[in-house]
């Protein structure tokens, strides 16, 4: 019989927090543990800070409401299946440890970590959308952003770049400066604020080789025009 290397099954997280727990034999507490990890990495990867937890925290992140979302990797048609394995798991196995965990033995315990290393595989593979935050409002009541003016700052900004040959450099440079992290770039984005625009120029001239060159920006949409509007009329008042 083949004997199943546990490591090759497990998460690095899970190995490195939960499986010195099971090899001293303490099983309830590295099952325990297990779903605790799952819990944190939710958090870390959307930035919630709220205190929620367990089932509340999965109706929150993959559920229907203003929040920020994880858009699990195999399609958004399979998003309400994704919330009933995170809140099966929660409900059956995090609970249980959580408040009792008598039962769990060596093999339930196992099967906790592995299911745990799915549910992180699963995270980890997954994307933040911001599309269902709220709008101006939610982003910063979940603090993505600051103030109105910080989102106006940021749309700006990008409305002011021109790339040339896929070079964005200084755009990048422009963020980091201005400290505006990945998510606020990210957000502006999905909440259809700015739109990447493109077009080929040609610069020839006759009897010289062809020179096209790829030219693209940033430009506000509708919406982002009518936000910045907004923040900016509310400023003035």
């Amino acid at each position: 019989m083949t004997k199943i290397d546990i490591d090759k099954l497990l998460h690095q997280r899970i190995i490195y927090k939960c499986k010195p727990l099971y090899e001293d034999g303490y099983f309830p507490q590295a099952a325990s543990e297990s779903m605790k990890q799952v819990e944190l990495a939710i958090k870390e990867k959307t930035g919630i800070g709220e205190k929620l937890f367990g089932v509340r925290l999965v109706n929150q992140v993959f559920g229907a409401g203003k929040s920020i979302k994880l858009k699990i990797p195999l399609g958004d048609e399979l998003q309400e299946q994704a919330k009933s394995l995170f809140k099966g798991a929660f409900s059956y196995y995090r609970n249980y440890a959580a408040h009792d965990g008598s039962k769990i033995d060596e093999i339930i315990c196992i099967r906790v970590m592995v299911l745990a290393s799915e549910l992180l595989d699963l995270i980890g593979a997954s994307s933040i959308s911001f599309t269902e935050i709220g709008g101006v409002e939610g982003l910063i009541k979940q603090g993505i952003f600051d103030d109105e003016t910080q989102i106006a700052d940021l749309v700006s900004l990008l409305s002011s770049q021109v790339f040339v040959d896929e070079t964005y450099d200084g755009m990048f440079k422009d963020l980091a400066i201005g400290g505006y992290p990945d998510s606020q770039y990210q957000a502006v984005f999905d909440l259809d604020f700015v739109e990447l625009r493109s077009k080929i120029e040609n610069h020839e001239f006759p009897e010289d080789p062809m020179d096209f060159d790829k030219i693209e920006w940033f430009e506000l949409t509708p919406m982002g025009r009518k936000v910045l509007n907004q923040i900016r009329k509310s400023s003035s008042a």
